[in-house]
């Protein structure tokens, strides 16, 4: 829980600083990251009361990019990177008060859109992301387990089905013979179904942990 306290900050920090150049975003990260560490070993301890206490005497990620805006921020343009500094302050705090932090979002993306790219391991690696979230109820957190986890079984059944179908085609299929008179073309939209499961899985997972989220406030 500490660690994923000063990770939440860390992110907010380093998301709040985007209108800085990039390398001077990855400085305040680390100089920010080696105070907390410093601090902390200092304290002798590294229990959530001390890391909250730390977080609290730095301040809030939003005014310290806002401070570091004022000391170099662009040339002619401090006004201008204020504003956008407090336009993504208010909206990472929208978020952060609905529950919205860097594992929440995490979660949601691999759920979501994960199985574009990686097929199951995108809506798998959300589901265990999503444990990790203090801020859905387990009862939340397994029925979104449950919707991936439903799916991968009617998948394996698709795929078992198919795989047998075929086999029969194989050994009874003439040459000449229309496809779709062996079932082939039915077997061929069954696959596709079962291709199209971990997208579906996925998304409705990401959809109900969302809401989750949304409602709750």
């Amino acid at each position: 829980m500490a660690d994923a306290l000063i990770y939440e900050y860390l992110g907010r920090l380093d998301a709040a600083a985007w209108p800085l150049p990039p390398s001077r975003r990855s400085e305040l990260t680390a100089e920010v990251r080696e105070h907390i560490e410093t601090a902390l070993s200092e304290a002798g301890s590294r229990d959530e009361a001390t890391v909250r206490n730390v977080l609290d005497r730095l301040g809030r990620p939003e005014d310290i990019v806002a401070a570091e805006a004022d000391a170099a921020g662009p040339a002619g343009g401090p006004t201008a990177f204020r504003a956008a500094t407090q336009t993504a302050s208010g909206w990472l705090e929208q978020a952060g008060a609905r529950g919205w932090g860097g594992i929440e979002i995490t979660a949601v993306l691999l759920l979501s859109v994960g199985g574009l790219l990686l097929w199951w391991v995108g809506p798998s690696a959300g589901v265990v992301v999503a444990w990790f979230s203090e801020h859905w109820t387990t009862r939340e957190k397994r029925i979104a387990t449950a919707i991936v986890v439903a799916l991968v079984v009617i998948e394996l059944i698709l795929l078992a089905v198919f795989m047998s179908r075929m086999f029969s085609i194989g050994t009874s299929f003439e040459f000449g013979q229309w496809p779709w008179s062996t079932g082939f073309g039915l077997m061929a939209i069954l696959a596709f179904l079962a291709a199209l499961l971990p997208l579906l899985g996925g998304l409705a997972a990401g959809v109900y942990l969302a809401f989750a989220l949304h409602r709750r406030r």
